[in-house]
């Protein structure tokens, strides 16, 4: 049974005004690597829907990078709240030769009324895309993923903080920044949307934490957050998501908070510190819409500990007032030990029984966060901790080909480069002693700046020329 037409309905019989052309709010592209074929990639498309339109897409046209366009049958619907459901596309394609691919969605427009675009924003065509290296000799065999979504609720006047909870099957490193959204020009092809304005001292670290301290202007936003893996130095793959922020004011909606941080082992980045062996158990309060009566509460973990099933996590419940305690166990195994943190979230709502067309798109969920090393403590070090007796060393300064960084011996060691503009464009993960590199292909010549953590603590800074 198609259950969209039924929900379309629905959704007219019971509110025509808010029927409109445009569905889509967020999306991304992922992918694995065929094992015995690394010129065969396996994808999926996951976009978040709005229920109130008419418009659907059973079928949509993937632009495969090569000159090839693949049809692709929806492979899943799944409700994800009152006002939103997912679709996914799954699809494989082969590609003749080795090479980077920009594999990409346009969709028909996005929904009027983004205030960080230029108007009509009902008259822009919506761009997805990932990049792939096919055939690649390190063997990526799985893209970055979320555990998170792409549609989040903001609250006018208060800090909003939010994570993607993207994770890589592989392990490899992943980086996060803000790029512009794309789209489709008729007459230029693929472009810059016009008019895009990043939100105000919005910004994302380095665990993909979005934070906006003063959220001000009610209404829509759109981010492009881009998530590069990196193995040893050398780019694997980016993909970019396309994600929609609902700005209001707080009116009717849960809070869900950390409780017990201040009784665990907290670096001073603010993550968490455990080892394998060691119980962990976060508490969080899920506080009901206040002024009204009690409504059923509900919460559900994301990340990727539970995503990918690496050790049994348990999420308890118990009645408090207004609301509930809540408890996420879990015991980390030594597999789990690992130099970069796991990314936990809580995601919680009210189910008000009201209908889909009475709720709307700008109530959806309350979020929490928290962020867990496993194994050697990864706290920076602090001011009066002694240097190492022999300062790092770069050679050859200028460099062609490749240079050689010879690293302290200091744990959870790692290079970051960067342009003149402060932009990261080459990371890695260094072992004491020697280090030899070969320069990224995409570095142009040029003066760069490079920054060496211990523990996520700067511990030496220069400059490298390119020539």
């Amino acid at each position: 049974m198609n259950i969209k037409p039924l929900l379309c309905i629905l959704a007219l019989l019971l509110a025509p005004v808010l029927v409109q052309a445009t569905h889509n709010y967020s999306g991304y592209i992922s992918y694995t690597t065929d094992p015995q074929n690394p010129l065969k990639l396996n994808f999926e498309m996951t976009t978040y829907n709005y229920i109130g339109s008419t418009v659907d897409d059973p079928r949509v046209f993937m632009n495969m990078g090569d000159g090839s366009v693949t049809t692709v049958i929806r492979a899943a619907f799944n409700m994800y709240s009152k006002s939103f459901y997912t679709a996914v596309y799954r699809w494989s394609h082969t590609y003749a030769s080795v090479g980077d691919y920009t594999v990409s969605w346009i969709g028909e427009n996005r929904y009027g009324g983004i205030l960080n675009l230029a108007a009509p924003t009902d008259q822009l065509f919506l761009y997805i895309y990932t990049n792939v290296k096919a055939g690649s000799p390190l063997k990526n065999l799985n893209s970055a993923k979320l555990a998170g979504t792409g549609v989040a609720q903001v609250f006018s006047g208060e800090p909003w903080t939010h994570n993607l909870l993207a994770y890589d099957a592989d392990g490899d490193y992943l980086m996060y920044d803000l790029v512009i959204p794309k789209y489709r020009n008729p007459s230029n092809g693929i472009v810059a949307a016009p008019g895009y304005q990043q939100p105000e001292g919005l910004r994302i670290n380095e665990f993909g934490e979005l934070h906006w301290p003063n959220p001000k202007a009610s209404g829509l936003y759109v981010l492009n957050v881009r998530i590069t893996e990196f193995r040893d130095g050398t780019q694997l793959g980016s993909t970019v998501v396309e994600m929609t922020l609902f700005v209001k004011e707080r009116l009717e909606q849960p809070e869900i908070s950390l409780i017990n941080k201040d009784r665990l082992t907290v670096n001073e980045d603010g993550s968490i510190q455990t080892w394998p062996g060691q119980p962990v158990k976060l508490e969080f309060y899920l506080r009901n819409i206040p002024g009204q009566d009690i409504l059923p509460l509900i919460a559900r973990q994301s990340g990727e500990i539970d995503t990918l099933q690496l050790v049994d996590t348990a999420l308890q419940f118990r009645d408090t007032t207004n609301g509930y305690a809540i408890s996420y166990t879990f015991t980390p195994t030594p597999a789990l030990e690992r130099a970069t943190p796991y990314l936990i979230g809580l995601r919680s709502w009210a189910d008000n029984k009201q209908p889909a067309y009475q709720y709307g798109r700008n109530k959806e969920f309350a979020w929490a966060f928290a962020y867990i090393y496993v194994g050697e403590q990864r706290r920076p070090l602090s001011s009066g901790d002694d240097l190492p007796p022999e300062r790092p060393k770069l050679y050859p300064n200028p460099a062609r080909g490749e240079f050689t960084f010879e690293a302290p011996d200091l744990p959870a060691l790692h290079l970051l480069v960067r342009d003149i503009t402060g932009k990261v464009v080459a990371s890695y993960t260094l072992r004491p002693g020697r280090n030899d590199f070969a320069r990224p292909a995409k570095l142009a010549s040029g003066l760069y700046t490079y920054t060496l953590t211990s523990q996520l603590s700067p511990i030496e800074t220069g400059k490298l020329v390119l020539q």
